[in-house]
């Protein structure tokens, strides 16, 4: 019976079958040299989206993948192409130990039924930690967003069980409080600990992450202002922060929301990061008046701009890229 309904996976969606269908020996499932990332036992962070709403030259939206013990074992955001991209580079839901959310936008969490879905039809035979922020105004809480993807009255009432305890495969809920400008651990995987900050980003309720492992940290950011009391000591010292940069030097109107490139390159210079990663790159088409307001329309201007104030290393995003962290680890021997 598994193997029909993986059969069925098959037809039904040809990126679920790629990524989870496959021998898990990696012989039949290997990805494209340049998506090989994770193996060799070192924790290593792979950019599966480094774009935004609207055109980002082909990028899939936001989302990223870190690997741990040779393993993809920790995925932060799942925006519009990131299952397509996990798929790309040879990953194993099965492996996920922990889904985080940043925030209620479409450009980070659209492809969150899909990447369920594949869970799904495998028989992932565990639990599935899920944390986001809690809900404010229009934005609903990460609990009651997932009712309404999976709940008898939701949008997929056929994957329900997934919301009940009683099935082996189920999602763990962890709430985020944002109603303070503080830090919150949330739990350790592996070794590594977790934690998150909530971040002004316009209406939306939005936290960014901190992972702090052997030999290694790496903070994502999150969509936010650069200006989020006491941001710059969570993320202080951090070997690697990812910082969200959609907008050009000069599209001040959209500031409120999300931070210009010269404000967020202050920011990591207030934390003292060693490196800093550009990603959430967007722009409109180039007969679009607005073109000019979005970072891709000169990514040179955007880099110069951030090493304006920053003085460590800057790197462009750009999807599949792999990241190694920390020291090498000893491989984790597979289970049975």
């Amino acid at each position: 019976m598994g193997r029909l309904r993986r059969g069925l996976a098959c037809l039904i969606t040809t990126m679920a079958c790629w990524s989870v269908c496959m021998a898990r020996d990696g012989t039949s499932a290997r990805p494209p040299e340049q998506w090989n990332c994770g193996r060799d036992g070192r924790p290593a962070l792979q950019i599966l989206g480094s774009g935004a709403p609207l055109d980002a030259g082909g990028r899939a939206s936001a989302s990223y993948l870190i690997w741990l013990d040779s393993r993809p074992r920790l995925l932060i955001d799942v925006g519009a192409g990131a299952a397509v991209n996990f798929a790309r580079a040879g990953a194993d839901v099965r492996d996920l130990d922990a889904v985080l959310i940043s925030h209620i936008h479409p450009d980070h969490v659209s492809d969150l039924p899909a990447l369920l879905w594949s869970a799904d039809v495998v028989e992932r035979s565990r639990p599935l930690l899920v944390a986001g922020p809690q809900g404010r105004g229009e934005f609903p809480a990460i609990a009651q967003y997932l009712e309404r993807l999976f709940g008898p009255q939701g949008a997929y009432p056929f994957m329900k069980d997934i919301l009940a305890r009683s099935s082996a495969f189920h999602l763990r809920i962890m709430p985020i409080a944002v109603s303070r400008f503080e830090a919150i651990p949330l739990t350790t995987l592996d070794a590594v600990r977790i934690s998150a900050f909530p971040v002004e980003h316009g209406q939306a309720p939005t936290v960014a992450y901190r992972l702090d492992g052997a030999g290694f940290s790496i903070v994502f950011a999150a969509d936010q202002t650069g200006a989020t009391p006491g941001f710059a000591a969570f993320a202080s010292n951090a070997d690697l922060l990812v910082l969200h940069t959609a907008l050009s030097p000069h599209a001040v109107k959209f500031a409120g929301v999300i931070g210009l490139p010269q404000n967020l390159g202050k920011l990591a210079a207030r934390a003292h990061a060693k490196s800093v990663v550009l990603a959430h790159l967007m722009d409109f088409p180039p007969d679009d008046p607005r073109e000019a307001s979005f970072s891709l329309h000169s990514p040179t201007a955007l880099e110069a701009s951030i090493e304006s104030v920053f003085r460590g290393r800057v790197t462009l995003a750009a999807d599949g890229e792999c990241l190694a962290l920390g020291h090498p680890r000893r491989l984790r021997q597979p289970d049975g």
